[in-house]
């Protein structure tokens, strides 16, 4: 699943994403962004999901998901490739 989503990762795309849920993320409270800051979880990926997924996005980073080939979120961030590729799969998450 990661070459897929790979070769489909398009980094100007991904700034349009994070660029349109700025203002979202700046309406989360303060207290869950606090807390989800804490995490390894790079902040484009909070400022993008932490909107729509609220706290559980903590527990979904350490989750195995289907659409990543049963791999966490998580494991995608140990390198520059994953990290890519997971924005790519949440690029495909429906809204």
């Amino acid at each position: 699943m990661r070459d897929i989503y790979l070769k489909e990762f398009k980094p100007e795309n991904w700034a349009n994403m994070v660029q349109v849920y700025q203002e979202r993320y700046a309406q989360v409270d303060p207290a869950k962004r606090a807390k989800v800051a804490k995490s390894k979880i790079p902040k484009e990926i909070q400022i993008v999901l932490l909107p729509d997924m609220g706290e559980y996005l903590l527990i979904w980073m350490d989750r195995k998901v289907p659409a990543l080939g049963n791999e966490t979120p998580s494991d995608y961030l140990k390198s520059e490739e994953g990290t890519k590729a997971l924005k790519a799969a949440i690029l495909r998450m429906p809204r």
